[in-house]
């Protein structure tokens, strides 16, 4: 095993330490799971480096996650539907002592008798606690019991009214009926206290308080789980039997004590109207609490719950077969993978050490497996690939051979000129160039100016140039007399044409431009055979050369002209292969001619080679494809 870093070191004692102190409570839960995330992190790429374990915290993080995230939702959504239950089974408790009180009045508002028998009345408060009536008929007003807190029914109140009533800041639930034959009213009220609310809940639910109206109510359960937290955009008006908590908190006084963790109070809201004195009619809420086991207990006794629950049972059997099963299949599929994957993890280490006999085994048939026969075919190409690498090497170690003879084949010194400058450069599209060209002094007079670019690329076209040059230095030497010191350049194209296409397959030809300079006279004797016209820079403008003709080497007996130019102090010539012009940037537009006539009218007063170096790197920069370019060569002369 690998040393452990200092941040892994700490982060792994401190690990142990929160296990350490969550098992003897000295440390709470949040603690150990964030020093086990830590450790996590600290260890994330020694955990996660097999596939093996990859693949377990994908099914993880598809699997167990979704489902805990599923259940999370399912917890966080039953809250408000059993907070709604609650004030469903408490607004059903209300409805019922309602239509009680309102029954009892329209019957005694019906009646003979305006008053109430005593024994009648005790039945009464019996069957409704605390139940008081007040009786008005022809002008008379009669109350039982005679010390009510309310002696006279509001003025303001509906005549057919049931429901919530709000007098003096207090509440009651109150029905009102009146008899028009018989001109009798009959008021039947509860106060809506604790006695009244503890009937109503029937210690499932338990009515907290009515809140004044249009609060922003939400649940939130109090640390110790016996209490409940409302927020609310406005403080509630009133508040029963509860000091006025600016804060909305209610407590759960009437409920039993939760039967575990999951036993969490919840809130439930009940929209109700209630009356005013004056007559008016304000929205209110009354917040009703209760827990999980109390409504769930107040369903189990029903022939519906007890099915429901067989059916929820079988289900979730069913499903527990198929999570079994899909486990199973998950951890054989697992298996299969991260197998093949070691036996390509070994193949890998044994290819490494040289052993390309090595074959891995082949599991099954899958796409894994086919991947291990790949591997096997592969190995056994190896060597052969091995091979033709060798071959490579050794073709390019003959190439560079070539190369290196080739750079002499170009002049290595450039001849000294009383009135003439003079500089070039090649550089190959490959490894070795197909162009030529080169500065033969002849005498203290004459001294010849060539640059050809021979068809094709390659080692055949540098074969060729070798040939070419061969012959233009061959037919110079042998010219020379003493009445004749230098040979008319059109003849010396004539010859050297003559001898390449006898030596030569019918496709191989080369375009050439042969001059000789006078030294004394300062004039350019030239004869262009097929090749780009040269520029000429004078006084700030750009000429192409005159003259024209034939490649060489493509016919036979081809006849040749002579063109001469008088070059005047700082006139300046560029002589170059079709590999400047014709370099093509990401739009396959060509550099063009214009284009490097103009940069030579700008940099004509420079030195040669930073002339010739500022047109090679702006070919460079404009070329899109270095690989697709062709041998780059240039010749600059310039009149002293």
């Amino acid at each position: 095993m690998n040393r452990l870093s200092r941040y892994q070191t700490i982060t792994l004692s401190l690990l142990v330490l929160a296990i350490i102190g969550f098992a003897t409570q000295v440390t709470s839960w949040w603690w150990m799971l964030w020093t086990s995330l830590l450790a996590l992190h600290a260890f994330r790429k020694q955990l996660l480096w097999r596939v093996r374990n990859r693949l377990l915290l994908t099914f993880f993080l598809f699997g167990v996650v979704p489902i805990f995230l599923i259940g999370v939702m399912l917890v966080f959504s039953g809250i408000p539907f059993l907070g709604q239950i609650a004030a469903e089974r408490a607004e059903v408790d209300l409805e019922v002592r309602t239509a009680t009180l309102a029954a009892v009045a329209q019957s005694l508002s019906s009646a003979t008798a305006r008053s109430v028998p005593t024994e009648s009345l005790d039945a009464l408060r019996q069957r409704v606690p605390q139940i008081s009536i007040i009786t008005r008929a022809g002008g008379a007003t009669k109350v039982e019991p005679m010390d009510a807190v309310i002696q006279a029914a509001p003025a303001q109140l509906k005549t057919e009214f049931q429901g919530l009533m709000q007098l003096d800041g207090k509440y009651y639930l109150a029905a009102r009926a009146h008899d028009p034959s018989s001109i009798a009213d009959v008021l039947v009220y509860v106060p809506f206290d604790d006695e009244t609310r503890t009937q109503l809940g029937r210690g499932i639910v338990e009515i907290a308080a009515v809140l004044g109206g249009n609060e922003d109510v939400s649940q939130h359960v109090g640390p110790d789980g016996s209490s409940v937290s409302v927020n609310k955009s406005k403080r509630p008006r009133v508040f029963l039997e509860v000091d006025d908590a600016p804060d909305g908190s209610f407590e759960i006084k009437r409920l039993p004590q939760a039967k575990g963790f999951w036993d969490v109070p919840i809130a439930g809201i009940l929209s109700r109207t209630i009356e005013l004195a004056d007559g008016a009619v304000r929205s209110s809420a009354i917040v009703v609490l209760s827990r999980p086991s109390l409504l769930l207990a107040s369903f189990a006794g029903s022939q519906i719950f007890s099915v429901t629950m067989i059916l929820l049972a079988i289900a979730g059997g069913l499903l527990l077969v198929v999570e079994l099963v899909s486990l199973v299949l998950s951890l054989w599929h697992t298996r299969t993978i991260t197998r093949s994957v070691h036996d390509l993890y070994q193949g890998t280490l044994k290819v490494a050490d040289g052993d390309f006999a090595y074959q891995i085994p082949v599991r099954g048939h899958h796409q894994l497996s086919d991947l291990a026969s790949s591997f096997n075919g592969m190995t056994a190409k190896i060597q052969q690939l091995i091979g033709e690498v060798k071959k490579k090497e050794k073709l390019e170690a003959e190439l560079e051979i070539a190369r290196q003879v080739q750079s002499r084949l170009f002049p290595r010194t450039i001849p000294e000129l009383r009135t003439l400058e003079m500089w070039g450069t090649c550089i190959p599209g490959r490894f070795i160039s197909g162009d030529y060209y080169d500065f033969v002094k002849l005498d203290d007079r004459y001294t010849a100016i060539a640059l050809g670019d021979v068809s094709g690329k390659g080692v055949s076209a540098a074969l060729l140039m070798a040939s070419i040059q061969a012959s233009l230095h061959a037919q110079l030497g042998f010219s020379r007399t003493a009445h004749a010191p230098i040979l008319s350049t059109a003849t010396l194209m004539a010859l050297i044409g003559q001898q390449l296409y006898e030596s030569t397959p019918a496709e191989k030809y080369a375009t050439f431009f042969c001059s000789v300079y006078d030294d004394e006279a300062g004039i350019l004797r030239y004869t262009n055979a097929g090749h780009l016209k040269p520029i000429l820079v004078r006084e700030g403008k750009w000429s192409a050369l005159e003259g024209d003709g034939m490649v060489v080497g493509l016919m036979p007996n081809v006849t040749y002209e002579q063109q001469e130019i008088q070059l005047l102090p700082g006139d300046l010539v560029a002589i170059f292969s079709d590999g400047i012009p014709e370099a093509e940037n990401a739009e396959a537009q060509e550099y063009g001619e214009s284009r490097l006539a103009e940069l030579l009218v700008k940099n004509a007063t420079e030195p040669l080679d930073e002339i010739v170096k500022t047109v090679t790197d702006s070919v460079d920069a404009w070329a899109h494809d270095p690989a697709a370019r062709d041998d780059t060569t240039i010749v600059v002369i310039r009149r002293r």
